[in-house]
Parts: C-alpha cells; structure tokens; sequence
C-alpha cells in the first residue's frame, strides 16, 4: 500500500513537474539567453565577466559581422563588435586564455581555421600567423578529418590541445584531435578520434576534465532539423582512447526545443552549465535562424553525465543583476501598426523573451505603442531589435494622454549597431511609442524582441556612447549618428566645414570656434574613455582630449589656429591600451542606409510590343528606362499556342543597360510575372537572370528547369531553391509565372496554383546589369518562348 502511494506521488510530482516546464512563449522566460539568431556558442569567463563568442545566424548560412556578447550577470547581454575576422564565413568561434597571458582567437571558414591573438578577450585581434586570412590549420589535416568546428582545452598541466571536425559520420572519419605546440601555431601531435570511439560524430566537439576522466563532448545528427543532438565519450586521456557515453541532450517531446546542438560549457565551482543552439519557434526553414540556450549539466556518482532536460527556463543570472530598475513596460498593454501574424503579435515585444519577436507586416514605417497603465517617471528605454549586428533607424515619443507627444530619443539618422539599443531621457508619461524609421537593410523592417522601460538610469551596457566622423556636419551641427546617446555637438560660435586632409575626411573648425555636445551622463569622473583623431604637425594623431569633457558637457574649441578633427569616439567604459591604439589607426564606419523609396514596376517587356516575325535586337523596358540589347543572335517574334512569344534557342542572350534599383538590395520584397512556354523542360534553364553576383542566396533567377534544385525560380540556395517536381506537366504549354516575397515568406504560382510556400532570406548585392536567355555566368541556355516579363520592387501578394 505504501509503494503504490509512494509510487502514485512520484508520478503526481513527475506530471506536475512536466507541466510546470514554462513554454517558448511565456513571458520572462531566461531561454533564449541572447536575443538574436546566433549559433555555436563558446561561453568563457574572463574575470567578472562572461563572453559568448557565436556563430552571426540568421543570414542565410552563417555570414555576419564578428562580434562577441558581454554580461556582468550572465542575465542582461550587450553585443559588441570586433575587428576581425573580417571574411565571408565566421563559424564557430573559440577563445581561450593562454599562459602568456594574452587571448587567442579560433574560427572557421569552410573547411579551414584560422587563429587571431589579443590583450584583451574583445581584440582587437591579429592573425598569428600575420596576413589576417592565413590558415592554422588547412582541411584534412588530421587524415579523414574535415576540418570545421575548432575548440581548444586546456589540461591540468598547462597543455592545450585542440579539437575540430564536421561531416565525421562517414566510414573511417571522426574528429581531428592534437596537442598544440606552446606558441599555438602548430602541433607535437595529433590523432585522429574516430567515429568508432565517438559514435554518430558529426562536429562540434567539445573537451572537458572532471575527476581525471576527459569528456568528448560533441554533436550528432543534422544541424538542419530535431535529430541534432549532443552526445559523449570518456577517456582517461585527452587524445583517447574514448569509450562511447550516449546522448544527453536532444529534441524536446513537444518540439519546441529544436535541434540542441554545438555546445560548450562553463563551469562556476561545482556548477556545471552546458550553452547551446537551437532553432527559433516557429521554426524557419532550412534551421539558420538560431538562438543561444543554457540548462545545467549534472553527472551521477560514476562520473556519467546525466540526461539534460532543455528547458525554457534556462537558469537565471548567476551574479547580482546589473539592472536595478523594475521594467514598467512588462507585460503591458500594446498595439501596434500591424503584425505579420499571430506568431509575432505586438505583445510578444514586451513580455522580457528572447525567443518571442513583434514583426509589423510591412518594411516602411511601422510603430509600436506601450501603454504603462499610469503615468510613470522614465529615464531609460532599451529596444532590442531583430538583428543586433545591423543598425535601426527609429523616432521614441512619450505621451501623458496617447494624443499629444514629445520626442524622448530621436534615432532617425542613426548609423550604429548595437543590441540593446540604450535612449536615455527625464519624462514622466503613460504612454511610449516607437516608430521605425528605416535602417541598414532592406527587406528587414523594425521587428523587436523586447522593449524596456526603467524609471531609473540603466548605463551598464558597455557601448560606444559618442562617434562623430566628418561625414556627420550637416552644416549647422554636428551629429552623434554613430553614438549610442544621439543628439548632436551645437555650433556655440565660430564656423565650421568640411575637407578632405591627408587620405581623411575631417572636421575644420575654423580659428575661434566652439562645439558643444550636453548630456546629464557625461563625466570625468565616471569610467570612460574619450578620444579624437586630430591633425597637427603634418599627421594625424589620437588625442585623449581630456580637458574638454566636465559634467554634462564636451567643448571642442580651435583658438587662433583651426582645429582640424574627426573620429570622435566615446564610450562608456575605459578601454586597454590597445585599443585605444587600434582606435588611433582606424576610422569610424558609418555605413549607408537602405533605400525605402520604391520605384514599383521596375522590368516590363512584352512581345506584344512586336509583331510576328519580327527580329528583335533590341527590347525597350517599360520599367526603369533602358533597353536589352541583344548580344549574340537576334530573337524571332513566333505565335505559339495563342500567344506571341521572343523564341530562344539557346543562342540568344539579351543583356540590360540598366541596374536593378537598390530598393532591391538585401532581403527586399519583390513581386515577379512572366508568361513562360517551355517545348522540352531541361534539367536547368534560365528565362532571366535579375542578378550579377554568384554567391548563395545572391540570386534572383527566372528559371525552367527538372533538376531539384532548379524549378521556376531560384536563388543560389539550398532549402529555398527545391524544386517544382511537377515541372514536366507544364511542357509545351504556356506558364503563367507569379513569385512574391514579403520579406519572409516566398510564395510561387504557376498557372494559379500554389506550387511552393517557404520563409527564405536574401542576401541580393548590387546588380550590374539583367540577361535574358542565360545566367550572369552565361549557363543555362532557355530553349523556349519568353512572351513576357514584369518584376516589381515591392510584395504584391497574388489576387485570388
């Protein structure tokens, strides 16, 4: 009777305790730790502060800025830039601390890794080996082992050994394994771990020791969807031989934890917490869309590690909270412009969840409005927008009644990324509203995972507070667009202008005149450093301008001479040394804002324009004004099967004389028609070719093709181009083509039915020119009648 209520209650407290699991979407939850897509996370402490070095997810496949996360408290993050690398690809980032005291720097590109060092674990880094792409360790350099994922350990002893692998499931593959030499630049030994020690090894490994045994630690599975996984092997020797674990972490039952993988570990005394990947809810195609987790890891009294129970929770902040205020925009009343759909609703952006995300539905201006319940005193507001590593561009307004407002933060012409965005200002109102404005890219609009209110002043975010190039004179003032505070330095007295001075872009002020920049945070005797790059004696030169910071003000004055300048930088916190010298040699980017002013029909041509049997070298676009010209064989103007069509034969190649606009850059929204007759459907033809570049998901291709990765239309992907495997139906007869993307979702029709619905993401560069008949790389050749053609730089969704 005892045992069958003892085993009643443990059943009753295990029921309770799956139930009490928070879900993806209740509020205030610690899972997502960043708010971002981010991926292969490396945690470390280095003094009183953590630092996640990741994967910038969310691009299509991985490319993105370097950056590394900051936390005092492991519960409030801030993203900063890096230096470098400065490539294509940044997979998988490691640092670690080594005996000489500096930080050393590992990342991937595929199938290679390089190695950067630095005095501080934020860089500026520098490759060791000198030429900034120049590779510690080529692919196969271990026999049988690809090489991709690099983490390094660091033994009892002081030796550091490194780890890599990817694709390590074939017959005889595994993981690369060595023991560096004590300059990191090469190794006393290595050896290949083999997938018959680490079963199922796909990559990502990762080395712990725990009571003289060694944990390989690594990911199984596709990082593409659930069946990615983490699992173990153990060894009393950190080249093995290792003996197989099983798997402690994977997919949840209800799915929402999906595809735990790519981990590594921080350890705090006896605590034990393992940080990694999993795809976002709802989950995007293809799984680039990332985000950073963190559970505990426990082990039982044989040393094995025990099966991880992912959660939503995560596990809090493991230091005091750096953040004192309450966040009066909790959980609040809100509403919104529009919404994409009820997985992105208004509310979303205030319910403290990094994996929860208001999108509005269009990419123009688009607002949010909180509604704090009274009137309360705000001094702080922090919007953490979609993609950290980009900059936004926005307008906050307060209001005491919801009709009459005044500008908290005006962030209209900022140039600077960053997550979160910090506005600070003194007002007492019910009411906050924030407009996106515009900003870095198009096609992304001003979707936010969180906004939040403080009554008090919330400074700890370590960021780049001031950064003012030459560029930023509008001739009246100067403005702080790259700088976390806005606002701008105000010509007092005096004159100023603009010239360009050995190879720089500067400020002259000319003899007599006074700059002053006001803000109530500004403070000689608060942790700062202050810089300006200036031109004295034939150069230039960094200066700590010391005397012209004193509470609440900067004053910049020329005296009988001008004052030439530029680069004023000012962050919140003091830097090293050596940053400060790499501020001295390198100038503030202020990058371009995208181009919101569509220019709706942009390609039109028609072969009704011609009359049959017409031979055509030149077709005018009724679009943007230009022409194709014809390049090699002329087209014939031919009747098929009720319509007039330009017949190709695969010898005819039209090139425009116009550029795409750059309404059409990024991940724009586009809408695009044609009228397509195919005779026989080949594996890959290619009607038209909007696009120049050839990299992945660079393309925007009109294609006809069977092959799977080829179908109607095309990008240069993998999951995004899939294919119409029906395509062969339709030989012979005439298509009627309409694609429209919104941004998020590309929908494809032929001859009105819905043949492909998916979320993809563009990375569309600047286009030189537009080809009919053939691709930019001159393959493909369309063998077929082309009656016409119409792209559109906006979403003009399909009329039913």
């Amino acid at each position: 009777m005892n045992r069958l209520y003892f085993w009643l209650a443990a059943l009753l407290c295990g029921t309770v305790s799956v139930l009490a699991q928070a879900s993806f979407d209740t509020p205030g939850t610690g899972n997502p730790v960043i708010p971002g897509y981010f991926a292969d996370p490396t945690v470390k402490k280095f003094g009183d502060t953590y630092y996640i070095y990741a994967t910038t997810d969310g691009s299509g496949a991985g490319f993105g800025p370097a950056q590394v996360w900051t936390s005092k408290d492991f519960a409030n993050w801030t993203l900063m830039p890096m230096n470098w690398p400065d490539s294509h690809w940044i997979w998988a980032p490691d640092v670690m601390r080594h005996s000489d005291g500096k930080y050393y720097y590992f990342y991937c590109q595929p199938c290679i890794i390089h190695c950067g060092v630095s005095d501080t674990p934020r860089g500026p880094w520098k490759n060791i080996l000198g030429e900034s792409e120049a590779v510690l360790i080529p692919d196969r350099f271990v026999t049988n082992a690809i090489t991709l994922d690099g983490q390094t350990f660091v033994d009892d002893d002081g030796s550091v050994y490194m780890y890599w692998g990817t694709w390590g499931i074939y017959k005889g593959f595994g993981c690369g394994a060595g023991k560096m030499t004590s300059d990191l630049k090469g190794f006393s030994k290595t050896r290949l771990i083999p997938n018959t020690e680490a079963t199922d090894f796909f990559e990502a490994p990762f080395v712990i020791k725990r009571n003289g045994i060694y944990y390989f630690m690594y990911s199984s599975g596709s990082c593409h969807d659930q069946t990615y996984r983490v699992q173990y092997a153990t060894s009393d020797a950190p080249l093995g031989p290792y003996k197989y674990g099983g798997c402690i972490l994977e997919t949840s039952a209800d799915g929402t934890i999906h595809g735990p993988g790519h981990h590594s570990i921080l350890q705090e005394g006896d605590n034990y917490y393992i940080v990694y990947h999993r795809h976002d809810n709802p989950h995007a195609n293809r799984g680039f869309h990332r985000q950073v987790c963190i559970d505990r890891m426990t082990f039982d009294a044989e040393g094995n590690i025990q099966k991880i129970i992912p959660t939503h929770d995560g596990v809090g902040a493991l230091a005091p909270s750096t953040v004192q205020s309450k966040n009066l925009a909790y959980q609040k009343t809100v509403r919104a412009s529009s919404f994409y759909d009820d997985n992105f609703r208004p509310e979303l952006a205030v319910d403290d969840n990094n994996g929860t995300l208001w999108r509005p539905r269009g990419m123009g201006q688009e607002w949010i409005e909180i509604d704090l319940g009274s009137n309360q005193q705000i001094q702080t507001i922090w919007t953490q927008f979609q993609y950290g590593t980009q900059f936004y561009q926005y307008l906050i307004e307060t209001s005491v009644n919801g009709k009459q407002w005044s500008v908290f933060a005006d962030k209209r012409n900022n140039h600077l990324a960053g997550s979160p965005m910090v506005d600070f200002g003194k007002t007492k109102a019910r009411y906050v509203r924030l407009t996106f404005t515009g900003g870095q890219k198009n096609g992304f609009g001003g979707a936010i995972w969180n906004i939040k209110v403080f009554g008090g002043i919330e400074a700890s975010a370590p960021q780049q507070w001031l950064g003012l190039t030459a560029a930023d004179w509008n001739g009246r003032e100067w403005e702080n667009n790259e700088g976390m505070l806005g606002g701008s330095f105000k010509l007092k007295q005096g004159a100023a202008r603009t010239q360009r001075i050995a190879g720089r872009d500067a400020l002259v002020l000319e003899p007599g005149t006074t700059l002053e920049f006001l803000h109530p945070l500004l403070s000689p005797s608060t942790e700062h450093t202050l810089s300006v790059l200036v031109y004295r004696l034939g150069k230039w030169q960094s200066d700590e301008v010391k005397s012209s910071l004193s509470n609440g003000k900067i004053l910049l004055q020329s005296g009988a001479e001008p004052l030439i300048i530029t680069n004023l930088r000012y962050y919140n916190w003091v830097q090293e040394e050596a940053e400060k010298a790499f501020d001295a040699t390198m100038d503030i980017v202020r990058l371009p804002a995208a181009n919101l002013q569509k220019k709706g029909l942009v390609v039109s041509i028609t072969a009704d324009a011609f009359s049959l049997g017409d031979t055509v070298q030149y077709i005018p676009n009724n679009g943007v004004k230009g022409i194709f010209e014809g390049i090699k064989a002329p087209s014939i103007v031919e009747e098929t099967a009720g319509k007039k069509g330009f017949r190709f034969d695969g010898s005819q190649v039209f090139r425009s004389n116009f550029q795409l606009p750059t309404t059409l850059l990024d991940n724009a929204p586009y809408t695009l028609e044609a009228w397509v007759l195919n005779p026989t459907i080949d594996l890959n033809e290619c009607v038209a070719d909007f696009t120049t570049s050839h990299d992945e998901l660079e393309k925007i291709m009109l294609v006809n093709g069977t092959e799977p990765r080829c179908g109607v239309i095309n990008h240069y992907g993998w999951y995004e181009d899939a294919g119409y495997k029906n395509l062969n139906e339709w030989a012979g007869k005439w298509q009627h083509i309409y694609i429209c993307f919104d941004g998020r979702i590309e929908q494809v029709y032929v001859n009105d039915q819905l043949v492909s619905e998916k979320d993809i993401q563009l990375l569309i560069k600047p286009s030189q020119f537009v080809t009919l008949g053939l691709n930019a790389e001159g393959n493909w050749p369309f063998t077929g009648y082309l009656h016409s053609l119409k792209l559109w730089d906006e979403y003009l969704p399909k009329l039913k």
